[in-house]
C-alpha cells in the first residue's frame, strides 16, 4: 500500500496499502539533532508569535532531525515556514511588470512549496505511526493538521490566484509536467473553493480542520485498539509448529491471542476448532467500534456537506474528477463488470468449499463466515493440488527473502543495493542505499519490518524526499520507509512468513522502487505521485515475480536444510494460485462497492446495515451480526470513494505485465522500458500514456479477465 495525500497539491502524507507483520525490541538512543539548515533565498524567516522559525533548505534530510519530538516539531515547522516565504514571493507579483511573472517566479515557487510542505510533513507521517516513544508519535501527529490549515489557505487565497492566472494568461509555450503542473494548479484552485464568498470559504476552512481530526482520531484508535481472547492448546491445534512455539500457555493454562495481523491471520487460516477462529474473528471485525462507527458517521456527513459545497454531487464525484475513473459511473460499471464476470467461478469456488466442510464432518448447507474462507481454501488447496501453505512457509525465512528481494530488483533494474550505518528511529531498523550501475546515489531507503507496540498495523511505503531536479541541474535523491508487520526470527524460533507475506514484501518494495527510480523534473510529479487508481499497479505487477521459479530458487531455501523449494511444492502453489482467486476478488469488490455505496449515497444512514446490504450482494458468506467491520477499515481515512483503485490499478498490472510474461522476467530491455516509460517520469503525465508508451499501445482488461479466469491471455 501506498501512503498518499488526502486532498490536493501539498498536503503532506505517506506512500499506501497492503498487509502486516512479530514482538517489540528497545529503541535505539535518539540520534543527537543537527540545527536545520538555512538557505540563501528567500532572506528571511517567517515569524510565528515572537520567535523565528528556521527556512527549510530543499535538499533537506528529514531524518537528520525529525526522530525527538522536539525535532519533529521543528521540521515540520520550518517546512511550513519555507513554503510560507516561497509564496510571499508569488503574491508580491500581483502587480509586478508582466516580464516578471515568469514560470520559476510562480509555478515553479509552488513545486518549492510541494517539496517543502512533504519534507516536512511526510517524515513527520511515519514517526506518528512508527516511532516507539509515544510522546514523538504524538508530537508528529500535530503536524498534520498544520500542513492542512496551510494548504486550505493556499487554496483560498485570491492573490497567490491572481498571480497564476496572470502568468496563465501569458500562454507561455509549456510542455510537459510544466504544462501538466499549470493544468493542475488551476484546477485545484477551483477544486479547493476559490471562487466561494468569503463566508462560504470559511466554512470551507473549519469542514477541512475538522476532517483532519477526525481521520487522525479514527486511524488513532484503529492502531491502538488490539483485543484479545484466550485460547487453550486444543484450541490452537493446526496452527503451524512456528506460531505454537511463539504462543505458550502461561501458568494457567490459556494462550492470549490478540487481534493483531499475525496472531490473527493464522488462527483464520490453519486452526481447526472454527468456533474459535469465528470468535477471534467477531473480535477482529470489532476492533475501534465503540468509537469509530459514530466517527465514521460524522466523516460522511462532513465530506458530504464540501462536496455540495464544492458544487459536486457527492464525495465520489469530487474524490474521482482528478483520477483515471472520473466519475462514480465508470466505476460502478467496472465493478458490476468484474461481478459479473466472476459469477460461474465463484459459484464453483463456493461448491468446492462446501463439499470440503462436508468431507470434514461440517454441515455443507450451512452458513459459511468470512472467518471461514482462507481455511477452506487452504484445506482444497492441500487435497486437490497437494498444497500445505504450512510447508511452504518452511521455505521462507524473512531474513533470507529481505534477501532474495534485494537480488531480484538489483537483477531486474540493473540497481545495486548497500547497506549503511544510519540513525533511525528503532533498533529494527536497518538503511540502504540505491546506486546505479555507474555508481549514481539514487535514493535511499528504511526497512522496518517487525511488530512493536503502537506501531502502524499493515504494509506501507512512506515517503520522506521526493526525487526533483534542483536549479543547478542535479537530481535531489529521494527517502522511502518501507513498513511491515512479519515475523522475527529469534534464537527460539525462524521468522517464517507466509507465501502471501512475501507477496507482500514484493508489493510494497514496488513502491519503494517507483519512488526511488524517480526522475522527475518537478517534486510535484515525483516517483509515486501519479493517479491514485493507477499507483498501486506497479506494485502489483512486481507481486508476479514472487511466483516465479526461476525468482524463488534464488532465497526460498528450507530454514534448516537449505534445500530449495521443491519442484513439486512449487508446482502445486502454481497450479493452486487460481483457487479462491474468485471469491478473494469477490471480498475486494466488496469493499470498494461498500467505499463508493458510502460516498455516493446521502448521509444520515445506518453504516452497519450498509455493510450488510453491500456484503450480501457482493459475496456468499454470511454477515456476522454484532461486528462492525467499517470501524476497521481503515482505508475509508485514506482512500475514501478510491478502493476500487486497487482493481483497476490490477487491471493495469497484468496488462503491463503480459510483455514481461512474453519476453521473460528478467529481460533487460523489457525491465529498461518499464523503467524509462513506467517508474522514472512518475506523475509527470497522464497514466494512461505511460502505460501505453510501454506497451506500444492503449491499456484494456483482457489480460486480467483472463487473470481472473485462469488462463494464459
Amino acid at each position: 500500500m501506498r501512503r498518499t495525500t488526502r486532498r490536493a497539491l501539498f498536503v503532506a502524507s505517506p506512500i499506501l496499502v497492503a498487509l502486516a507483520c512479530g514482538p517489540a525490541q528497545e529503541a535505539a538512543p535518539p540520534p543527537r539533532q543537527p540545527p536545520l539548515p538555512r538557505v540563501p533565498e528567500p532572506p528571511r524567516a517567517e515569524r510565528v508569535g515572537p520567535a523565528k522559525v528556521e527556512l527549510l533548505a530543499l535538499d533537506t534530510d528529514p531524518t537528520a532531525t525529525g526522530m525527538t519530538k522536539d525535532g519533529i516539531v521543528r521540521l515540520c515547522d520550518a517546512g511550513i515556514a519555507r513554503a510560507r516565504a516561497s509564496l510571499d514571493e508569488v503574491r508580491r507579483l500581483k502587480d509586478a511588470p508582466a516580464e516578471a511573472v515568469t514560470w520559476d517566479a510562480t509555478i515553479g515557487r509552488f513545486d518549492e512549496v510541494s517539496l517543502a510542505v512533504k519534507s516536512g510533513g511526510d517524515f513527520a507521517g511515519l514517526m506518528a505511526v512508527a516511532h516507539p516513544d509515544e510522546a514523538v508519535r504524538e508530537a508528529a501527529k500535530d503536524c498534520e493538521p498544520k500542513m492542512e490549515k496551510l494548504d486550505t489557505e493556499i487554496w483560498l487565497d485570491a492573490t497567490l490566484a491572481t498571480v497564476v492566472k496572470r502568468y496563465a494568461a501569458r500562454k507561455e509555450r509549456l510542455e510537459g509536467p510544466r504544462a501538466r503542473m499549470l493544468d493542475f494548479v488551476l484546477r485545484d484552485y477551483r477544486r479547493n473553493g476559490l471562487d466561494l464568498p468569503a463566508e462560504k470559504q470559511g466554512e470551507l476552512r473549519a469542514m477541512n480542520e475538522e476532517l483532519t481530526k477526525l481521520s487522525q482520531e479514527f486511524e488513532h484508535n484503529l492502531a491502538s485498539a488490539t483485543l484479545s481472547v484466550e485460547a487453550t492448546p486444543k484450541q490452537l491445534e493446526g496452527l503451524p509448529a512456528s506460531y505454537l512455539e511463539s504462543h505458550k500457555p502461561d501458568a494457567s493454562g490459556k494462550i492470549k491471542i490478540t487481534t493483531d495481523y499475525p496472531d490473527y491471520f493464522p488462527v483464520a487460516q490453519y486452526a481447526k476448532d472454527r468456533a474459535f477462529a469465528l470468535e477471534l474473528y467477531r473480535k477482529f471485525d470489532d476492533r475501534a467500534a465503540d468509537k469509530n462507527v459514530a466517527l465514521l458517521d460524522r466523516v460522511l456527513a462532513v465530506r458530504a456537506r464540501k462536496a455540495k459545497l464544492l458544487g459536486y454531487a457527492t464525495w465520489a464525484d469530487y474524490v474521482l474528477e482528478p483520477r483515471m475513473a472520473k466519475s462514480p459511473k465508470a466505476v460502478a460499471t467496472f465493478l458490476d463488470g468484474l461481478r459479473t464476470h466472476l459469477a460461474a467461478k465463484n459459484a464453483n469456488e463456493l461448491a468446492e468449499f462446501r463439499a470440503m466442510k462436508k468431507k470434514i464432518g461440517q454441515d455443507p448447507g450451512g452458513p459459511i463466515y468470512p472467518s471461514d474462507r482462507l481455511y477452506l481454501e487452504d484445506l482444497v488447496r492441500k487435497e486437490k493440488y497437494g498444497l500445505d501453505s504450512k510447508v511452504v512457509s518452511e521455505y521462507l525465512e524473512v531474513g533470507k527473502v529481505r534477501e532474495g528481494l534485494l537480488a531480484v530488483t538489483e537483477r531486474l533494474f540493473d540497481v545495486r543495493y548497500r547497506k549503511v550505518e544510519a540513525a533511525a528511529w528503532h533498533g529494527d531498523v536497518s538503511t540502504y542505499e540505491v546506486v546505479s550501475a555507474k555508481g549514481e546515489l539514487l535514493g535511499r531507503f528504511y526497512f522496518d519490518l517487525h511488530p512493536r507496540p503502537g506501531k502502524y498495523k499493515h504494509a506501507a511505503v512512506f515517503s520522506i524526499r521526493d526525487a526533483r531536479r534542483m536549479l543547478d541541474g542535479k537530481r535531489l535523491t529521494p527517502i522511502s520507509a518501507i513498513v511491515c508487520n512479519f515475523p522475527r526470527t529469534t534464537k527460539d524460533a525462524p521468522g517464517l512468513m507466509s507465501h502471501q507475506d512475501t507477496v507482500t514484501f514484493f508489493h510494497e518494495f514496488g513502491h519503494v522502487l517507483h519512488h526511488l527510480l524517480s526522475r522527475s523534473e518537478l517534486s510535484r510529479f515525483s516517483g509515486t505521485s501519479v493517479e491514485r487508481d493507477f499507483v498501486e499497479a506497479p506494485s502489483q505487477m512486481l507481486e508476479e515475480w514472487a511466483w516465479s521459479k526461476e525468482v524463488l530458487d534464488l532465497f526460498a531455501k528450507h530454514h534448516k536444510t537449505g534445500e530449495v523449494l521443491p519442484a513439486k511444492l512449487h508446482t502445486a502453489m502454481t497450479r493452486s494460485r487460481g483457487f479462491g482467486r474468485g471469491l478473494g476478488t469477490a471480498r475486494q469488490l466488496f469493499l470498494a462497492a461498500l467505499d463508493q455505496t458510502y460516498h455516493t449515497r446521502e448521509p444520515p444512514f445506518d453504516t452497519t446495515k450498509v455493510l450488510e446490504e453491500v456484503q450480501s450482494a457482493y459475496t456468499p458468506f454470511k454477515y456476522v451480526e454484532g461486528t462492525h467491520f467499517q470501524a476497521t477499515f481503515g482505508h475509508l481515512m485514506g482512500y475514501d470513494a478510491g478502493y476500487y483503485g486497487y482493481q483497476w490499478a490490477l487491471a493495469i498490472a497484468q496488462d503491463m505485465f503480459s510483455r514481461f510474461r512474453k519476453a521473460g522476467l528478467f529481460d533487460p530491455k523489457t525491465a529498461a522500458d518499464y523503467r524509462a516509460a513506467v517508474l522514472e517520469p512518475g506523475g509527470s503525465d497522464d497514466a494512461g500514456a505511460l502505460v501505453a508508451r510501454f506497451l506500444g499501445r492503449e491499456t484494456n482488461t483482457d489480460a486480467y479477465r483472463a487473470y481472473l479466469a485462469e488462463k494464459a491471455p
